[in-house]
């Protein structure tokens, strides 16, 4: 369908379009409602990363509605969360690998940097059953860079606030019947600002006086280096095979609280450091045309490694008695999709993964090492049916299932005595899950096109959910069933010869949500945590999107996020969900070779739980401004200045955590 739009409208799209041919379609996963690459909902490009400075994963997500930011504080992990839910509640890929950490299935995002991606797909509420098992939430796909010229690459090197630097090289080559892909980038910083509202803090506690100044955060160094290579052949027009390797490795520091809860003489700070934070991830995909149908493979082994110290104060040379040891985990598996080629009327897909999660520790105190192993399969199907050229309908359904297959009890003792290291497994079980979708779409007109559609997901507990001890203040359940949620959704989106709105209604039911409640201490007097299924969680609320191109030359483009979240019996229990999101971009090009970005993206409070006494407190509010001015000295250099945070807000995003404040940077950029 031909749709009428302006040579302003189409100048502003062509970033976008280019950055679509240097997609890397074999790491693509299917995104439902992606189609329409005007709106920024469920894709963002790399031109965008770059033009509003997001270096890593977690801020450019930051952008996209329905996305929030979370901090661990007490961990330093950088995480999201799709619509309120965890990273636990969704998978994360490369290229449609999956990389989510085999322990607990959180994902530190701000170790993954853009430099080597052409996009990053996001997949909400109404995912494919395509996708595989715990899509509960949705899927998150980092997708790598193609080359498509003969010869072409990007060198860039700049500085930042806190002695930062980093610097980036992508390398490609595309011959026709093969092409290679080269990426390497490092990045690294002292430590990052403090806001100047910020009022410095000082604690007393055995002696040792702890203290966070005004000008940088203790503790908030970090190191990050990546390679990508990539080796691909395409004997045809329509088949391709690559292979690929990914190499990433990082250690950072953990900044304490600045706000301890002072309690019998002990306090919560944490004195920790991540040694190394190392993740490789090595894969084969594949694309083979059989003329009425295609089969698409994905074979992939993918290892992370870390070392967690925990110290006795702030000198960090002593460990103390709760040393976290290492993990030492690797995920191993398969996927293969089968479709038929699109007809006239109708298309089917059929999907199979298969994949095993090992997690290998060592306790650190004891030096016992625990083995842990979990198999998960799912089966999906989809089909597209079109009953006329405006009316689809998709539906399908996965069958899921997980199989324990090794779970060392790492404080078994048969006297019960607590603390002892005998290594016993628990019982080994397995769950299943069946998770059916339909969504219905009608294109009104050329213009102008509306959803609905409804789907049953769910998430098998991790490893972490069901036996880990969490240094003795909880006791394992094997038993955890998995967490089972009804999606909801309606859509409509409109566009015009330089402008589009789009609006999505979602409303979710939640069971059997994993929380913690009290049961009998068999290692001693008085009441211990569990985790149990035991939460009934209601989700909704909207996601606005608006985009326009002005004559003048300036675009912009915004979108507005209303989520209640809630757990029916507690409604203060869930935490780290804001109920009002906005994100904001303004481009403007003042000369031919000037280009300026400001960018916004606010959070309203949300509770953040207090680590001592499990108490709430209010954190965010913020609205976080950045600006950046971009000249091109040349058609191939460019140099840029900008600001992240340009207002010097102080905000939290956990309690007792201070964000950076005002980063101030500038980058020099060849491209080729």
């Amino acid at each position: 369908m031909y749709k009428k739009i302006s040579f302003v409208v189409a100048t502003t799209l062509f970033a976008n379009f280019a950055s679509a041919n240097q997609t890397y379609e074999l790491g693509q996963i299917d995104v439902l409602g992606a189609k329409d690459t005007k709106f920024k909902s469920n894709v963002v490009y790399s031109e965008d990363m770059v033009l509003e400075e997001k270096n890593t994963v977690q801020e450019a997500l930051n952008t996209v509605s329905g996305i929030n930011v979370k901090n661990s504080g007490g961990r330093n992990e950088q995480t999201v969360t799709i619509r309120g839910m965890s990273p636990r509640h969704f998978p994360v890929f490369i290229d449609g690998i999956p990389v989510a950490v085999a322990y607990d299935g959180y994902v530190d995002f701000s170790r993954f940097t853009t430099f080597d991606l052409s996009q990053i797909q996001v997949s909400k509420g109404l995912s494919s059953p395509l996708l595989g098992a715990n899509t509960f939430a949705g899927a998150i796909n980092l997708v790598t860079k193609k080359p498509t010229k003969e010869f072409e690459g990007t060198a860039s090197a700049g500085i930042f606030s806190g002695n930062g630097k980093k610097t980036y090289l992508n390398l490609g080559t595309n011959q026709g019947k093969y092409y290679v892909q080269a990426s390497g980038s490092f990045m690294d910083r002292d430590n990052y600002p403090m806001s100047k509202d910020f009022k410095e803090t000082s604690f007393t506690n055995k002696g040792i006086t702890t203290t966070q100044d005004n000008d940088k955060r203790v503790e908030s160094f970090s190191e990050d280096k990546k390679i990508n290579l990539k080796v691909g052949y395409t004997p045809n027009d329509t088949d391709e095979y690559a292979i690929n390797y990914i190499n990433q490795k990082a250690d950072k520091g953990v900044p304490y609280t600045t706000k301890p809860t002072i309690s019998g003489g002990k306090d919560d700070r944490r004195y920790w450091d991540w040694d190394y934070w190392n993740k490789e991830s090595v894969y084969f995909l594949s694309n083979t045309d059989f003329k009425y149908a295609y089969l698409k493979s994905r074979i992939f082994y993918d290892k992370f490694k870390n070392q967690l110290s925990t110290y006795k104060d702030n000198k960090y040379n002593q460990l103390d008695s709760n040393y976290a040891g290492w993990y030492d985990d690797n995920t191993k598996g398969i996927s293969l999709e089968v479709g038929q080629y699109d007809t006239q009327r109708n298309s089917i897909k059929l999907a199979l993964h298969a994949k095993k999660d090992t997690h290998n520790e060592n306790d650190g105190t004891t030096n016992a090492e625990y083995l842990m192993k979990i198999n998960t399969y799912s089966f999906g199907v989809e089909d597209t049916f079109r009953f006329t050229d405006n009316f689809r309908v998709i539906a399908g359904a996965s069958w899921d299932k997980d199989d324990v297959k090794r779970a060392d009890n790492t404080r078994y003792d048969a006297s019960k005595t607590s603390g002892a290291t005998s290594i016993k497994e628990f019982e080994n079980n397995s769950s299943t899950a069946f998770n059916p979708m339909i969504k219905f779409e009608y294109d009104i007109d050329d213009t102008l096109g509306v959803y609905a559609g409804v789907s049953e997901k769910s998430r098998f507990a991790s490893i972490k959910d069901r036996y880990s001890y969490r240094m003795n203040k909880t006791i394992p359940n094997p038993e955890l069933k998995p967490e089972k949620t009804i999606n909801y959704e309606l859509g409509v989106n409109k566009t015009f010869e330089n402008q589009g709105v789009k609006a999505v209604l979602f409303y979710a039911d939640m069971k059997d949500f994993i929380m913690t409640k009290k049961v009998a201490n068999p290692f001693g007097a008085g009441t211990i945590d569990q985790n149990n299924n035991l939460g009934e969680v209601r989700q909704k609320g909207f996601e606005l999107e608006y985009f326009y191109a002005f004559d003048s030359g300036l675009t912009f483009d915004a979108n507005y996020t209303r989520l209640l979240l809630e757990d029916k019996e507690d409604k203060e229990n869930v935490t780290n969900a804001p109920k009002d999101k906005v994100s904001l971009s303004l481009s403007y090009e003042l000369l031919k070779d000037l280009t300026t970005n400001v960018n916004m993206q606010y959070a309203s409070k949300m509770h953040s739980s207090n680590l001592k006494n499990e108490t709430f407190k209010d954190v965010g509010g913020a609205s976080i401004w950045n600006a950046k001015v971009a000249y091109d000295i040349t058609k191939s250099l460019t140099v840029d200045l900008g600001a992240s945070n340009i207002f010097d807000k102080n905000y939290d995003l956990d309690y007792g955590y201070p964000e950076a404040g005002r980063v101030v940077y500038s980058n020099l950029t060849y491209k080729f």
